[in-house]
Order: C-alpha cells, then sequence, then structure tokens
C-alpha cells in the first residue's frame, strides 16, 4: 500500500519540481536581463500593442480587435492596479502561466506511455528553452498561448484514448481559450477532426468526441465573435489581421521580416488615409491576392523557403552573438533528441495528432508572417518526442509499449 501511494506522488512531485526549477530559471532571466519590478516595455515585439488592449478592454484607451483577446484578458485585472506595479504583476503572472508548460509536457510523456525518465527529460527541456524563457518575461501572448495548447493536447489524448465525453468537452474549451489568445489554433480543429475519423473510422464514437469537442470549443468564441457584431456589424470571430499578416509574410529578407515591411505598410496605411482596421486589412489582402496571380512562381519559392527557415536554429540579429550561439546550441540538441524519438514513438496509438499540430502550424507561417516566436507552440511536442529519444539512449530505460 506504501508503495503503491509513493507511486501516485512521483508525478506530483515531479510536476512541482519542474515547475520550481523553471521559476528560478526565468526570475534569473528577469533579473538580469530587465528588472524585477517597474520594467515596462522596450517596444520591441507586441508589448505595447498587448498592453493597449488591455486598457482598451479595461475602458480606458480605444479597444484594438488586430490581435485576439485572450491575452489582454488574463492581463487586465494587474493592468487595473495602474502604474509600475500594474505592468510588473502582468509581466510576472505571464511567467507564473509559463512555469504549467513542462508539466503538462511530463504528462503527455506518461499518457503517450513514456517512462518517468523520459517525461523529466521532455519536461526539462522546456524548463531550459532559451526562447521560452525570453518569451516568458515578455507581455506577449506566447506563454500563455504555448500553456493551453500543450494542455489542450494532453486532454485531448486522454478522451481519445478514453472515449470519455466529458474529456472531449473539457479540451474544446481549452482548445476556444487558446484561439482566443492566438488564432493559428483555430483551423487545427478541422485538422483534428479529420485525424480523429481517420485513425478512428472502426469506432463509433469517435464523432461524439469531435462534437462535443467542437461545440465546447466554438461556445468559448461566441461572447467574443456577438461582441464584435454588436460593435462592427462584421462576423469576427477573432481578430482582423489576416491580409496584413498575409502581406507581411511576403518576404524572406531578414530586415524586412524584422521590421521594415511592417513600417512600410504602416506608412502605406497613413498615406491612404485608411484609418478603419478592417478596410486596411481587406487592402493588404487584396493586394496579397493580386500579387500571387501575378506571380504564382514566387509565391511557391517564398512559401517554401518559409517553411524551412521556420526550422533555423538560432535567432537573427539584432539578437547578441551569445544568445544567438546558446539557443543554437539548444535547438540543435533539441532537434537531434527529437528525431531520435520519432523512431520510438512513430507508431504509437494519439501521436499522429501531435505530429498534425507540427505540419499545421508549419504550414500555418509557411503562408503567413512567420519568424521563431511562432515555432514556440510546437516546442512541447519536439520535447516529447526529444523525452522518448534521450531515455531510449539508457540502457535500463525503455519507453512502456
Amino acid at each position: 500500500m506504501a508503495s503503491a501511494e509513493r507511486q501516485r506522488c512521483i508525478p506530483c512531485e515531479d510536476g512541482l519540481a519542474l515547475i520550481a526549477a523553471a521559476l528560478v530559471v526565468r526570475f534569473a532571466w528577469a533579473a538580469v536581463a530587465h528588472q524585477i519590478w517597474g520594467w515596462t516595455t522596450d517596444n520591441a515585439y507586441d508589448d505595447g500593442v498587448f498592453l493597449h488592449m488591455a486598457r482598451g478592454l479595461l475602458g480606458q484607451e480605444p479597444l484594438l480587435v488586430i490581435h485576439p483577446p485572450g491575452y489582454p484578458l488574463f492581463i487586465a485585472p494587474f493592468i487595473a492596479v495602474g502604474g509600475d506595479l500594474g505592468i510588473s504583476l502582468a509581466r510576472w503572472a505571464t511567467i507564473l502561466i509559463s512555469t504549467l508548460t513542462p508539466v503538462f509536457v511530463y504528462r503527455l510523456v506518461i499518457r503517450l506511455g513514456g517512462s518517468r525518465v523520459a517525461a523529466l527529460i521532455a519536461g526539462s527541456f522546456i524548463v531550459f528553452s532559451p526562447t521560452m524563457i525570453f518569451f516568458s518575461a515578455r507581455l506577449m501572448s506566447e506563454p500563455l498561448f504555448v500553456t493551453l495548447v500543450t494542455a489542450f493536447l494532453y486532454v485531448w489524448l486522454g478522451a481519445w484514448e478514453s472515449g470519455r465525453n466529458r474529456e472531449a468537452v473539457l479540451a474544446g474549451v481549452l482548445g476556444g481559450a487558446a484561439s482566443l489568445v492566438r488564432g493559428a489554433i483555430l483551423p487545427f480543429g478541422g485538422v483534428l477532426a479529420l485525424v480523429a475519423l481517420w485513425k478512428r473510422r472502426e469506432q463509433s464514437r469517435w464523432a461524439f468526441l469531435v462534437f462535443y469537442c467542437g461545440l465546447s470549443w466554438t461556445l468559448m468564441m461566441v461572447p467574443w465573435t456577438l461582441r464584435n457584431w454588436r460593435e462592427f456589424h462584421r462576423f469576427v470571430p477573432l481578430s482582423v489581421q489576416g491580409g496584413w499578416n498575409f502581406y507581411e509574410g511576403l518576404t524572406v529578407d531578414p530586415e524586412e521580416i524584422r521590421h521594415k515591411r511592417a513600417e512600410a505598410m504602416g506608412d502605406e496605411v497613413r498615406a491612404l488615409g485608411l484609418t478603419d482596421p478592417f478596410a486596411s486589412d481587406a487592402y493588404f489582402s487584396a493586394k496579397t491576392h493580386a500579387w500571387i496571380k501575378a506571380n504564382p512562381g514566387e509565391f511557391l519559392r517564398l512559401t517554401a523557403i518559409k517553411a524551412l527557415r521556420f526550422w533555423r536554429p538560432a535567432p537573427e540579429p539584432p539578437h547578441r552573438w551569445p544568445v544567438r550561439l546558446a539557443t543554437g546550441v539548444f535547438m540543435i540538441v533539441l532537434f537531434a533528441a527529437a528525431l531520435l524519438g520519432l523512431r520510438v514513438i512513430a507508431l504509437f496509438p494519439g501521436v499522429i495528432f501531435l505530429f498534425a499540430w507540427v505540419i499545421h502550424l508549419n504550414i500555418i507561417h509557411a503562408v503567413f508572417a512567420s519568424n521563431l516566436r511562432y515555432r514556440l507552440p510546437i516546442e512541447p511536442v519536439l520535447a516529447v518526442l526529444a523525452g522518448f529519444g534521450l531515455a531510449a539512449l539508457l540502457p535500463s530505460i525503455r519507453p512502456k509499449s
């Protein structure tokens, strides 16, 4: 009895250890690279936009719809405190939510039949991931999004394995919440349904799992969609940014990717006098489609290059060379370990959903705007593969069949 009780406690103890390690590493990064309290923003990435949106939700500024509302909703209670204290609290809430991702990765490995060692290795990859650590200290949607996506994959695999509708409902809630943070996962709901049909066509209950997951997923987005209909008289389930991101992504030039193209697009919008976000988005959507129609071969070439660049190991300037070197080495190790894991779990039940997520995100960002921060949501899958791969190298440790 004591031994069985001990076995039940191990996952909780491991989870707490992963959270503690992640918190220490992220606390150290925040202390060294920024400030523990009072650091507002350096205007890099989308920090300022999310702050503006949170204040819009509080009625302090005009409410933007260029990003989904999930992350601004998450930080709005802290921003309501006001001043640098409110921003610091929002930043620390983001750091804290990021420490849960290693735990869900750990659980995901166990759910797939991996050993405790494989699960700890996978969770540790997320704890020490340079990109995960970097973005955890920023007012960005990525840490919350990655945590929700990983939780979704974990719960959905549980529903798919057990056939329990209540788990499918919870998976839909998590998928809907993730969609409200970043819209890239929304089309994945359809991908998930197709994969489920393909893999479980011999079981009649797959349809109910997909139905309940899809229903709760949809219901999560209804309030925001209705709000936008009331406000704009348009169907906007998440945000108005697709046309902008589509045009912004028509380049592989590093300088344009970092800032030049977005700045030029902003200048173009101002020169045309387009103040309505819907008009701006429609303008760039039409411009993109016209360019693709005139240059189909070039579009295919750009898409192929961006699909490959999605896997580059290191960030580009203006990040300093030590950061680029450390990140590049880490990512090469992660990629190599993940490749080892491919041969271990390629035939495991349910792993097709993880592969589908990786392929889906790669395709999305081979078409739309892309940089390394958009690869963060597949790092948990790479970590899962890496955990299986490295654990399989140990003579006394083998994944459960």
